[in-house]
This record gives C-alpha cells, sequence and structure tokens, in this order.
C-alpha cells in the first residue's frame, strides 16, 4: 500500500503559501501525514471569506484524521484495532463508508488491495512510526505465513455502522484509500457552498471541478520516471478524480532483483511488478485512490483486463521495460495531453 509518498503526481503550479491572486483562493497545509492544495476560483474572494472557507476545511480534515489516523492512539481506527473482540464495533458514518469501499475494491481485485495486511506492514518496515523499508535481507518464508494468518479482508465485516472481526487480531490500515475520501469530503463541502470551480489534492490524490482562473480545464500532469524535473504527460481533468502510484522513487533491490515498496497481501511479499506508475482517473477520488494501488500490485494484464471491464474509469500506465527504460500504455477512454 502507499505509505505517505507523493509519487508519480505534479499538480502543475502548486501553492506554498496561502494567498489570493485575481479571483483565486489558495489553500495548503498539512494533513493526514502529507500536504493539501486547494485552487478555488471564486468572485466571493476576501481575506475573512478565505479564514472561513479555510478554517471550515481544516476541520473537516481534522475529523477525518480523528476517524482514520493510525498515528493517533485514540482515533477511532486505533481503537478498533486495539479492540481484540469479535463483537461488532460501533463506528462513524465516515468511517464506515470508507471501510465499505476498501472491501468493495477488495473483492474486484480479489485481495490486490487488502487494508487488513497491518502485519505485513510492520513485518516490512512500513508500520506506523517505521521509517520504512529493509536494508538487504528479506523475512524468512515462515515469519511471512504465520504474519498471513491474521490478514485477510473476508475477516471483516460491516453491516450498520458495525464493524465485526471474525479474527480478534485483525487490525486495519486506511493509508491507501483515505487521502482520496478527504479529497471528496472537501469537494462536497465546497459544492455545498455553491463552489463550483475548484482544485483539491491531499497527498497526490486529486479532484477538480469547473474550470481554472484561465476559464479553461484544470490539468495535471504526470511525472516522468526517467526525469526529477522533466513532465511529459498531463490529463486535463474537469468533474473528475485522479490518483496515481507508483514505486520508481521508492522500492526494494536485494541480490540485483528489484521489487516494488507495494506489499501483496496474497503473497505476503513485495510486488514484483513491471507497472512503474498506474494513473486511474473516475469520478470519486476514494475509489481512484484505492485502484491505482491495486493496479501496481496486479501487474500488467491483470490491470489492463480490470481497466477496461470497470466502467467509468481509465487509466494510464507507465510500464518498465528495463532500467530507466520505459513505455506507456492508456485505457480506450484516457485522455492524456503530450508535452
Amino acid at each position: 500500500m502507499k505509505k505517505n509518498i507523493i509519487i508519480s503526481l505534479i499538480i502543475i503550479t502548486l501553492c506554498n503559501s496561502c494567498d489570493i491572486t485575481n479571483h483565486q483562493i489558495k489553500l495548503s497545509g498539512f494533513t493526514m501525514g502529507t500536504t493539501y492544495n486547494i485552487k478555488i476560483i471564486s468572485d466571493n474572494f476576501g481575506i475573512t471569506y478565505k479564514d472561513k472557507i479555510g478554517g471550515q476545511i481544516d476541520s473537516i480534515l481534522i475529523s477525518i484524521n480523528q476517524q482514520m489516523s493510525t498515528y493517533l492512539y485514540d482515533s477511532e481506527i486505533s481503537t478498533f484495532n486495539n479492540n481484540e473482540s469479535t463483537a461488532p464495533f460501533k463506528i462513524s458514518n465516515e468511517f464506515s463508508y470508507v471501510v465499505g469501499r476498501a472491501l468493495h475494491w477488495a473483492k474486484t481485485t480479489e485481495g490486490a488491495f487488502d487494508i487488513t495486511l497491518v502485519p505485513l506492514l510492520y513485518l516490512w518496515g512500513f508500520g506506523p512510526g517505521q521509517k520504512g523499508g529493509l536494508k538487504d535481507v528479506f523475512p524468512d518464508e515462515k515469519t511471512i505465513n504465520n504474519r498471513k494468518i491474521h490478514i485477510g479482508y473476508d475477516k471483516l465485516s460491516i453491516n450498520n455502522n458495525f464493524l465485526q472481526k471474525k479474527d480478534p487480531f485483525i487490525k486495519i490500515d486506511l493509508n491507501a484509500i483515505a487521502k482520496g475520501f478527504g479529497v471528496d469530503a472537501i469537494c462536497n463541502f465546497l459544492n455545498s457552498k455553491g463552489i463550483n470551480n475548484y482544485m483539491v489534492e491531499i497527498g497526490g490524490e486529486v479532484r477538480c471541478s469547473g474550470y481554472n482562473r484561465k476559464k479553461e480545464s484544470w490539468m495535471i500532469a504526470i511525472e516522468n520516471p526517467e526525469s526529477d524535473n522533466e513532465i511529459n504527460w498531463a490529463v486535463p481533468l474537469n468533474n473528475m478524480s485522479m490518483a496515481t502510484s507508483g514505486d520508481y522513487r521508492n522500492y526494494y533491490e536485494i541480490d540485483n532483483e528489484r521489487y516494488s515498496h507495494e506489499i501483496d497481501p496474497r503473497s505476503g511479499y513485495p510486488a514484483q511488478t513491471d507497472i512503474a506508475s498506474a494513473t486511474v482517473v473516475t469520478s470519486q477520488c476514494i475509489d481512484a485512490d484505492a485502484f491505482a494501488t491495486a493496479l501496481i500490485i496486479l501487474g500488467i494484464e491483470k490491470a489492463i483486463k480490470l481497466i477496461e471491464d470497470t466502467s467509468d474509469t481509465e487509466a494510464f500506465l507507465i510500464i518498465r521495460k528495463d532500467k530507466d527504460v520505459y513505455e506507456t500504455i492508456r485505457s480506450s477512454g484516457m485522455k492524456i495531453k503530450e508535452l
């Protein structure tokens, strides 16, 4: 799963501070262990308006963090994880919705996406509080199999805001889907205020509505894996969401073998995949977030089939052919502007 890493996605002209220029409000800050950037096109500009909107957005993000952050000992998710009981556990509406979507993607991807892989995250150095990654030695097969005993999305069920474990030692991590939900939550708030032109980004997951201040579609760039600064592609995004996952900035290389930092919940090992990055475009950012992670783990053939079988969803894959040699594959309806 993604672990607070922003890779493959660059928001063109990201703001470094909050200001108001030519009817565009810019807001930025920190949330969910990463950054957020928001651009709002509005005639109702002014310091008071910006401060009010910014304060309400911060409240939304603080609430989501309190529900879904494994870094907070008293969050909803931490309380659930530390509760070694198989009795139904009452959770909030938002938490319930996110877990429900996570289980949907777990079933759709046949376990490639699985929020119960926490024991494996700790084993490979990606658990909360860990710096991430191993130096030169894999855990042995017995250790991996022992960890796999207590993972599996089929050991988790949800019904009417009650989350239930079939195994008392099941723990969940929503890092690969919560940022997408956070983007959607802010967008829904802006929509409720009658704001129709905006770009919202959290940790590389983005959703756009309407047009930018030039009255053009928002353009979101995809980073070139061969260069730190070169951008070769951009996606016009209007009333859609986009998420990118990739491994070319963060991976294992042991005995000259390259392994993705994404852990495959089914095998217990880092995914061995030729997909350097996967960009997904769909309506809801929560779905784009989860889907992009799953595609990396699935590998090329299964990823392409799943993309084409999923309605109203497009994708752009950067495939590693050799060291620092890449090619691209896109779904039939994916719109890309080459720069």
